[in-house]
């Protein structure tokens, strides 16, 4: 009887034991398809997405290592492992070297939030601003109303460039503690305006201080068509980027904007090359700042803040939930002595 009592209860174990290895390796599939699919990203929107869920593949394949060591199931562990490390690289890129801050001091503070068009809840916008304390702001998917509110509600931003929508999500305006010189609205893509502006910080040891602020926020790229239009206006802001620099060397640049796209893309490594920038991020976090539900897996990182080689981001913070499915992005800048 003991002898049965056994056999029946191995009988279950043996048949979830080989349920969850099938699952396993159902998944793994899945898992070198789409980093097969990934080597392709920089030519087709599919594969793009795809490179764009690179945390979301590497924890899946985690989860099949984990599995695999625990069954002991040594092939499906080790192409796991093949699997992860190729995407693993791409972290690597995404994290410029973090530079001393010993040699430098602080310049200025930005913050960048995609405040979504359709968000009502402006106090809550209003609040997370208030809390970032930066210099300069730039809202994308502005609306006449949050202009308005901006204007009223923060009044040590006196100098603003906006240009607001309500309807469409590619209102945009820079709300700045400093004066602004220089301003131009251009389109890199028809019917989408983004925003030049020189920003003069202040007078330090008898020098003027100052930078060009680029803000953006090209479409996201869901089908072929967006994806060719997203990646135009990433290049003509590279290039318009690369060609100030040239000519104004002394002015270093900073570029902001929800650019829908993570920096383990190849289009993200595109953006740095064309434009000379780096990504400005003072430590390694995978902190989403868009959720498409708000747990960790369902977020990707597609607010950015771009910033000269020159200059060192000394930290950087996400904002909290402020009604729309954006948080803020805020960069404390620093320059060299």
């Amino acid at each position: 009887m003991d002898v049965a009592a056994t056999g029946t209860m191995s009988q279950p174990a043996g048949r979830l034991i080989k349920f969850v290895s099938e699952c396993c390796w159902l998944t793994l599939g899945c898992l070198v398809l789409c980093t097969f699919l990934a080597f392709f990203s920089s030519r087709f929107w599919v594969a793009e997405l795809l490179a764009n869920l690179r945390v979301q593949l590497v924890i899946a394949g985690l989860l099949v290592l984990f599995i695999g060591v625990f069954l002991r199931h040594w092939r499906l562990a080790l192409l796991a492992c093949v699997v992860i490390a190729l995407h693993l690289s791409w972290f690597a890129t995404a994290f410029p070297p973090v530079s001393n801050g010993d040699s430098f001091r602080h310049f200025v503070t930005v913050t960048s939030v995609n405040v979504l068009s359709e968000n009502v809840q402006h106090d809550r916008v209003i609040a997370d601003l208030i809390e970032a304390n930066a210099d300069v702001i730039a809202v994308l998917e502005l609306t006449p109303m949050l202009d308005q509110k901006l204007r009223q509600d923060l009044p040590a931003y006196s100098h603003v460039m906006s240009r607001s929508e309500n309807s469409g999500n590619f209102g945009v305006g820079v709300y700045s503690k400093y004066p602004l010189a220089d301003a131009e609205y251009f389109e890199s893509v028809e019917a989408i305006d983004s925003i030049a502006v020189t920003v003069m910080v202040e007078q330090v040891r008898g020098k003027e201080e100052k930078f060009r602020l680029f803000v953006t926020h090209p479409l996201p790229p869901m089908n072929g068509g967006l994806f060719e239009k997203r990646n135009r206006q990433l290049e003509d802001v590279a290039d318009r980027i690369h060609r100030f620099r040239k000519q104004a060397s002394a002015i270093p640049v900073v570029l902001l904007g929800d650019l829908n796209l993570t920096p383990w893309s190849p289009w993200f490594l595109e953006l740095q090359s064309r434009s000379g920038l780096v990504r400005g991020i003072s430590h390694f976090s995978l902190e989403p700042t868009w959720y498409c539900f708000p747990l960790f897996p369902f977020g990707l990182v597609i607010d950015h803040g771009l910033i000269e080689p020159s200059l060192a981001c000394s930290d950087f913070k996400v904002g909290k939930p402020m009604g729309a499915d954006h948080r803020s992005i805020t960069l404390r800048i620093a320059s060299s002595d």
